[in-house]
């Protein structure tokens, strides 16, 4: 993969067209000629670029590697099993992914943060027996890691229960400042789950201080197919707020209506664990 064609990658992720993405840094037309991989770019306005788009550049130069696509493609696909394997409140398909990941190609590394996002997937299906080391090890990587990538924010939204709420509050609103103009899919998606832990474990506290500002944060993000659900998680629980602080039947209607939703739409077993979740707090 050429400079050019992994920033073409890159705007068209971002949804941006050729100004947009080259902003004030280069000029539009020699820009698209860079994309074709007709001009170069100088290593200054490469790393301008990259800034001016909220990229980083050590993700950017390791997506230069010949390798990386197939490898990426293994680990979104890995990951999107997890993601509806806990969905469907499924520990056993969980730990087939495990040996799914175990026979893939993947380098020795990227198998141990694969294995530890499934590892904290099924712990969060086991709520009754906490693996406290299990746990500390998510924490010590999230540390690691340097900057808020897709791994960070996946290990880092698995790991949330495992902090206070007054904590997870301080790192949640750094997080949304910090990537709240960010475009990206990925990004978007990985805020709303973070947020939609906020808003359980604020229910589950009963404390819904500021709790207004990660609802508005969230519906300020445009609804598409690949966050439409998060979004349906995201309206459930913001009536079931608007229930628990004004005592109001009508948003316990539309909650019920919203699991009902969800049921019929094919993830019976997470609508299951949606109406638990509010017979238990009601």
């Amino acid at each position: 993969m050429t400079i050019g064609e992994l920033l073409k990658y890159y705007r068209i992720n971002q949804n941006k067209t050729l100004k947009e993405f080259a902003g004030n840094i280069i000029d539009r037309s020699y820009y698209g000629k860079v994309e074709k991989n007709i001009h170069q770019i100088s290593i200054n306005n490469l790393i301008d670029l990259l800034n001016y788009n909220q990229i980083n550049t050590a993700e950017f130069i390791e997506k230069l590697n010949s390798n990386y696509e197939n490898t990426q493609n293994q680990l979104q696909t890995q990951r999107k099993l997890m993601e509806e394997a806990y969905y469907h409140v499924d520990k056993d398909r969980l730990q087939k992914i495990k040996i799914i990941i175990s026979e893939s190609n993947l380098s020795k590394k990227d198998k141990e943060i694969q294995n530890l996002i499934a590892d904290g997937f099924i712990e969060l299906l086991s709520p009754d027996n906490p693996n406290q080391k299990l746990r500390d090890e998510i924490k010590k990587k999230i540390f690691e890691i340097p900057n808020f990538n897709k791994t960070k924010f996946m290990l880092y939204c698995n790991s949330m229960r495992f902090y206070s709420l007054s904590d997870n509050k301080t790192i949640v609103n750094r997080l949304i400042e910090r990537y709240k103009d960010d475009e990206s899919k990925i990004v978007q998606k990985a805020l709303i789950s973070i947020v939609i832990n906020i808003l359980i474990f604020s229910i589950e506290e009963n404390d819904f201080e500021n709790i207004d500002y990660y609802i508005s944060f969230v519906s300020n993000i445009p609804t598409t197919p690949d966050i439409f659900f998060y979004k349906n998680v995201m309206e459930f629980l913001t009536h079931f707020i608007k229930y628990k602080s004004e005592k109001d039947v009508s948003a316990l209607k539309l909650c019920n209506l919203i699991i009902r939703n969800i049921s019929i739409t094919g993830m019976p077993e997470y609508a299951k664990e949606l109406s638990k979740f509010k017979k238990k707090h009601q």
